[in-house]
């Protein structure tokens, strides 16, 4: 059994990072993002996952990319069985070994931070992607080939170009902003 001490910390930490949000009641909740938080988010995490693709294609060996291919088959055999909780726990190991290949702990952190905050979007999104089969193949692992090419050829710039298309596909998932506020506040 964990003591109260751990998950206090547990909880303080999660706030600082902001995957939650402090409550005047000394409680805490999943912050609610409106359609221009998530877009700054998005953006975010396209400037600095992008260079951490770029990055690791300078770093990488032959045997990270056929761990990271591995990850990409197994992503697609989710994706085929409707298992969107198979692949999203593939699809962030897959990610977070091209930023652990890039070498960059500033850079991972901060990318991790941005994970942690839009988290219950993000699991909203899986689920919207596996509803279409097609489109969650497409939007799945379509750039994730280029990625791996990139990779494999050492190529930066392709490396980049290819993240950053495979989290800009995310918002044009059908249904990826319904219900989502629109505070241009």
């Amino acid at each position: 059994m964990i003591g109260d001490t751990p998950v206090r910390e547990a909880v303080k930490r999660l706030i600082s990072e902001g995957a939650f949000e402090a409550l005047p009641n000394r409680s805490a909740r999943v912050p609610l993002l409106d359609r221009r938080e998530i877009q700054q988010i998005l953006d975010l995490r396209i400037l600095l996952e992008s260079n951490a693709a770029a990055l690791a294609a300078h770093n990488i060996t032959l045997h990270q990319i056929e761990q990271l291919r591995s990850y990409h088959k197994a992503m697609a055999t989710a994706v085929a069985a409707d298992d969107s909780q198979a692949y999203g726990k593939l699809n962030m190991a897959f990610h977070f070994e091209i930023y652990r290949i890039a070498d960059n702990r500033t850079l991972a952190r901060l990318i991790e931070a941005l994970w942690l905050r839009m988290a219950p979007f993000v699991s909203r999104t899986r689920s919207l992607m596996t509803s279409d089969p097609d489109q969650a193949l497409r939007v799945a692992c379509g750039q994730h080939e280029a990625l791996l090419a990139a990779l494999q050829t050492r190529d930066a710039e392709a490396a980049r170009a290819a993240m950053r298309e495979d989290l800009s596909a995310l918002s044009k998932i059908d249904g990826y902003w319904e219900g989502i506020e629109d505070n241009n506040s």
